[in-house]
């Protein structure tokens, strides 16, 4: 892969991407036991027990994400840019938008009470005194376009933007502990992460995010639809701390001994399941359920016609690692890997959302059983999910530098094949120019519905 200029990386590493980015490097196959010990056991998917039903193409939305780092130096003071770039998203064929308007550094770029608004971000600062995402919501509702807001759900700062966790010492609890193979240490102590994770554990850090939630719904009525992202654990190693440990022994209903490696050991770069591992992550996939139960009745509570809606990876077979089951709640995990319990199912949260978007984020286009590429990303996607809540397909850009007869082949299957299309980001339609292949995607799909 050719990297771009050095500043754009480093606005890269603060996206959603990121983590799919390590996740592609670590996994090119669609097991998901590869780098763990936890046997060999694995089942091939179960074809759905009912035929799903099919949407019109011309009815499946069809979404640009524009992150607000990585596009910061282009909309951040131009009414007249974020007009240009939505009108062009109109003519591609586009027919919503997802704003970022709470990057990783955990500040916001919305008129809010309860948290700072952004003046620099990505290094470029912002002097306009506009409101972002009324401006956003202005233009677009004149084009005829959605509007979802997205806010980074569970980080509260970044290494190079700064942001929460790092200016307000009262908020240092709210950091997430990681367990590594050399101890437990606060994240942000950890140079690898760039950005700072809270502890989704901590009923602090879930009313402040609740409460951030509920403004963003109550100050911007209009809004179609607010988006959580990173509404996860950070990684496998988080969270370790003693207030975790006192949930989880609440949770299970017993002391748990010789923490954390009743949980899971290291054997070099790879985890061991001890006695609890399962119940581990069984108790890590409810605190996820029930804190997206609490954003969505959150969210419905204030204005019922705004739509929730989220964006994970479509690497189910791996994306316990983030304390994440969006499966349905009828998709029995247990059936399929060895990690499930029977009881993972319970805290599967595909029913609670209105929107849902997962990254059908490999370079290869088709194969059908291999959720490593765009086409199988998709279908298992919708296998677990089990039609509680249609499947769009969200596409990696860069994956098509220079490539537009694949962006374009990519955009026809997850308008094909899924229930829409999410394209991110926006800056890789302005890098390489894949405007015109998106938009013969959209066309070609429209015309064969």
């Amino acid at each position: 892969m050719t990297l771009f200029r050095s500043d754009f990386f480093l606005a890269a590493m603060n996206n959603k991407f990121y983590t799919a980015f390590i996740c592609l490097l670590l996994f090119t196959a669609c097991s998901g036991s590869e780098g763990y010990d936890l046997g060999d056991d694995e089942v091939q998917w179960k074809e759905p027990p009912v035929e799903l039903p099919s949407i019109p193409v011309n009815e499946k939305p069809r979404i640009l994400w524009m992150d607000a780092s990585a596009n910061f130096d282009f909309l951040a003071n131009s009414k007249e840019n974020i007009r240009s770039c939505l009108v062009k998203a109109k003519y591609t064929g586009f027919t919503e938008i997802v704003v970022d308007v709470r990057p990783t550094c955990g500040d916001v770029l919305y008129n809010s009470s309860l948290v700072e608004q952004i003046t620099t971000l990505n290094h470029v600062e912002r002097t306009a005194s506009w409101d972002y995402l009324g401006t956003f919501i202005e233009e677009a509702h004149n084009l005829g376009l959605k509007v979802n807001a997205n806010i980074n759900v569970m980080v509260g700062g970044n290494i190079r933007d700064g942001g929460v966790l790092y200016r307000d010492s009262e908020k240092s609890s709210w950091a997430t502990q990681l367990y590594y193979p050399s101890g437990i240490i606060s994240i942000m102590d950890d140079e690898r992460s760039h950005a700072k994770f809270f502890n989704p554990v901590n009923p602090e850090v879930q009313a402040y995010l609740l409460s951030l939630i509920r403004e963003l719904a109550q100050n911007y009525s209009n809004l179609d639809g607010i988006i959580l992202d990173r509404a996860r654990f950070n990684s496998i190693e988080s969270d370790f701390s003693q207030l975790t440990k006192t949930a989880f022994e609440k949770y299970i209903g017993k002391t748990v001994d010789a923490f954390p490696y009743s949980v899971f050991t290291w054997n070099a770069d790879k985890v061991k399941p001890g006695l609890y591992y399962k119940q581990w992550l069984e108790f890590r996939a409810k605190i996820t359920h029930d804190f997206f139960q609490k954003a969505g009745e959150t969210i419905k509570g204030v204005n019922p016609d705004i739509k929730f809606g989220t964006y994970t990876g479509s690497w189910y077979s791996s994306y316990y690692n983030e304390g994440v089951n969006w499966a349905s709640n009828r998709f029995d995990a247990s059936a399929h890997y060895s990690w499930a319990t029977p009881e993972y199912k319970n805290y599967g949260y595909a029913s609670l959302l209105d929107l849902y978007m997962t990254g059908a984020y490999g370079k290869t286009l088709y194969g059908a059983e291999n959720e490593w590429t765009v086409e199988g990303a998709i279908l298992n996607a919708k296998k677990v999910t089990l039609g509680d809540v249609n499947v769009i397909g969200s596409l990696y850009g860069l994956n098509y530098e220079n490539k537009p007869n694949d962006a374009e082949e990519a955009v026809y299957i997850t308008l094909t094949v899924g229930d829409g299309l999410m394209f991110f980001d926006m800056i890789y339609l302005r890098m390489y120019d894949q405007w015109n292949a998106v938009k013969r995607g959209i066309d070609r799909a429209l015309e064969n519905d």
